[in-house]
């Protein structure tokens, strides 16, 4: 069995905050395709799923809300979005929107108000407008999975990699 680890990223409440409500949801970016989170990686729990629109910066300059379903833990208030479906669902957008941007880094910032989002789905707002229906993260991680196998007692098992991505990379927009 493999050992999951969390790399912390930098925690939002530290940092200045894009939306102006409270800041809602810990949030953990899942890179493994064949890790799929029945049990919270926290507290050992079955997750649920939650559908909400998550608020994605996508460089150089594109902020969209994409509505993704994630693994979610009320026990943690943890969200789990699985990074290879939301890169094939970037990359499904983007390739009819601005093929030029598949392949370029992205944050996901934090959640949108759902009767906003239906707002900005029939009639698209300014960055402004739709600040004040935005939700950061409470914190905002990665997670990082060991090698499986027998190591000596004194030995931390190395580091798994995750695979490369195979949708969200220079060149399959075009």
């Amino acid at each position: 069995m493999t050992k999951r680890r969390r790399k912390k990223r930098p925690n939002p409440s530290q940092t200045p905050r894009f939306g102006e409500l409270e800041p809602k949801y810990n949030f953990i970016l899942n890179p493994y395709p064949d890790a799929r989170f029945s049990k919270c990686p926290n507290c050992e729990q079955r997750t649920g799923q939650r559908k909400l629109p998550l608020l994605i910066h996508i460089d150089p300059m594109h902020l969209i809300s994409l509505n993704y379903t994630c693994r979610y833990c009320p026990r943690c208030d943890l969200l789990i979005g699985h990074q290879h479906e939301i890169e094939f669902l970037l990359t499904q957008m983007f390739t009819q929107y601005d093929p030029e941007v598949i392949g370029n880094d992205y944050l996901i910032m934090g959640t949108m108000e759902r009767k906003a989002w239906r707002e900005g789905m029939k009639q698209p707002k300014s960055v402004a407008e739709m600040r004040s229906h935005i939700h950061d993260f409470k914190s905002y991680q990665t997670i990082q999975m060991t090698v499986g196998g027998w190591f000596p007692k004194d030995q931390e098992p190395p580091l798994r990699q995750p695979p490369p991505s195979t949708d969200w990379v220079k060149g399959n927009g075009s």
